[in-house]
């Protein structure tokens, strides 16, 4: 290394000017050929020029809705009152068991189609689980009592291991997306679709 410095180079190596608007002083125009072409946003239908109106973040024009609102035709916008019952509908699940989300859907199940759908999936959720529960005790019980071998039964070990992580994370990650006011669907292995 030297203390010299670099020799001048003709320019062979330098990237080529771009045409943004990068390094000008906030607030600058942008140079001539950057941007939407001409006559963007004119006319009936298009969108505003230079973005939404001051004060509004939401302009139906530029394609994209609102905060919190699900995408999709037909779908209406969810209220945070939904996003609550929809929440405790998993929380309940987990602390009191099915009776929460059995109780909300049957009160919310005609006002709310976002609330149905998550208090049914948490139904689902909890009546699969005790399908496998009981499917594994039916196959390892009777071999371990006829042949008096008790190791039939480390078989319930992985599936007590699986749905009892599986309740933490998926009924904590169902009430986190209802709370954000978003559709989730649990893997088919632990929510049959039973209620609707």
């Amino acid at each position: 290394m030297t203390d010299q410095p670099p020799p001048p180079s003709d320019g062979a190596d330098q990237p080529p000017p771009y045409k943004t608007p990068y390094g000008q002083p906030p607030g600058a125009p942008p140079p001539p050929g950057y941007g939407p072409p001409p006559g963007y946003g004119q006319g009936p239908g298009g969108p505003p020029p230079g973005g939404p109106p001051p004060g509004q973040n939401y302009d139906p024009r530029w394609g994209y809705g609102p905060p919190g609102v699900p995408y999709g035709p037909g779908q209406q916008m969810v209220t945070s009152e939904e996003t609550n019952w929809a929440m405790f509908t998993y929380l309940g699940t987990l602390f009191v068991g099915p009776l929460a989300p059995l109780v909300i859907y049957f009160v919310k199940r005609r006002e709310s189609a976002f609330v149905r759908f998550h208090a049914a999936q948490s139904l689902n959720y909890f009546l699969t689980i005790l399908i496998h529960v009981v499917v594994t005790l039916a196959i390892c019980l009777p071999p371990a009592l006829l042949m008096d071998a008790p190791a039939f039964l480390i078989l319930l070990a992985p599936l007590y291991l699986v749905d009892g992580l599986g309740q933490w994370v998926f009924l904590i990650l169902g009430a986190v997306k209802a709370a954000r006011g978003n559709y989730y669907r649990f893997p088919t292995f632990f929510c049959f679709r039973m209620v609707r």
